[in-house]
């Protein structure tokens, strides 16, 4: 199973690509598809919720969510750093979780997913997801997974073609797939 997020409208966006994308895509896989609300509180709630919904630990979990950039970024880690206002006007700034871990780096191979890319021209890795609710939820979804599988966050451009960006998706999920998870394909 895949956990497959993307966040809800928010700010200056009538709408949110990483939702309307999650909503789009299907898979050769089974997928669960969850739209986070852009909102401290609630993200957290709704992802845990969707985990304990599942029978098994997932597979793979991938989050969704956009950035001003043009390129898609498959974000390395999550840092324990938030700031901003959500949906619910509420304003954080400080640690996600006071722990002695800074960051948190996914399981997964970047750059061995990179390779496999064939047209990786707008595609790079990144270092930093930034400290909005996108690094939130990744460094909350790294740390409840505790390494026993696999997340990753893609930011993607919220400019970006839907079409575009749903085959772009299904690109990098193939490529994760098979890197990662050669006995499941």
């Amino acid at each position: 199973m895949i956990i497959l997020t993307g966040f809800g409208v928010f700010g200056r966006f009538k709408s949110n690509l990483s939702g309307e994308v999650v909503k789009e895509l299907s898979f050769n896989f089974p997928l669960k598809k969850e739209i986070i609300p852009v909102s401290w509180q609630r993200s957290i709630d709704s992802y845990q919720n969707l985990l304990s919904e599942l029978k098994s630990k997932p597979d793979l979990v991938v989050l969704l969510g956009i950035h001003t950039n043009k390129k898609y970024h498959l974000e390395r880690f999550g840092w324990n750093f938030k700031k901003g206002k959500d949906i619910d006007r509420k304003f954080k700034l400080g640690l996600i979780k006071v722990c002695p871990q800074a960051w948190i780096k996914t399981t997964i191979d970047l750059d061995k997913v990179l390779l496999v890319v064939k047209d990786k021209s707008n595609i790079s890795i990144s270092n930093y997801a930034g400290s909005y609710l996108c690094n939130y939820l990744y460094y909350w979804a790294l740390y409840l997974s505790n390494k026993e599988y696999p997340v990753i966050f893609i930011h993607i451009p919220a400019k970006a073609n839907k079409i575009e960006c749903r085959i772009k998706i299904e690109i990098i999920l193939k490529a994760i797939l098979k890197t990662h998870f050669k006995e499941i394909l």
